[in-house]
C-alpha cells in the first residue's frame, strides 16, 4: 500500500550488515518485521519487533523500531549467499502484511 523501494548492500560472507527502512506515519504503531525470501516463499524466516526503541531478542536478525524517526533498523549477522534477499515490512492488527523495502545483499 506504500512505497516499495529497493536497496542494495554488500557484506562479507559470514559477516554482518546493517539495514535501515523508513516506513510511513500511518504504520507507526504496527508491528515491524524483516524477513528472508527463499524462492517463491516471501517470508521463509521472519523476525519482528513490536515496541518502540527496544531491540528484538538476540538472533541472526535483530531489529530496532524508532517510531519517532519512523525508522526500522536491522542487523543481519552470519550473512550467506543463500540468504541474500530480505524484505522490511509492517503488519497491521488484522495480520495484513505490507512489504515496504526490498533489501538485496551482495555477498563478497
Amino acid at each position: 500500500d506504500c512505497c516499495v523501494k529497493s536497496i542494495s548492500l554488500s557484506a562479507a560472507a559470514g559477516g554482518s550488515v546493517n539495514i535501515s527502512c523508513k516506513y510511513p506515519q500511518s504504520h507507526i504503531n504496527d508491528v515491524k518485521f524483516l524477513c528472508w525470501r527463499s524462492g517463491d516463499d516471501l517470508c521463509a524466516e521472519e523476525t519482528s519487533v513490536n515496541q518502540s526503541r527496544r531491540w528484538s531478542p538476540e538472533g541472526k536478525i535483530q531489529l530496532y523500531d524508532d517510531r519517532e524517526k519512523q525508522l526500522l533498523t536491522g542487523r543481519i549477522s552470519h550473512v550467506t549467499e543463500q540468504h541474500s534477499e530480505y524484505w522490511c515490512g509492517v503488519q497491521s492488527d488484522q495480520g495484513h502484511k505490507s512489504f515496504i523495502t526490498r533489501v538485496q545483499i551482495r555477498v563478497t
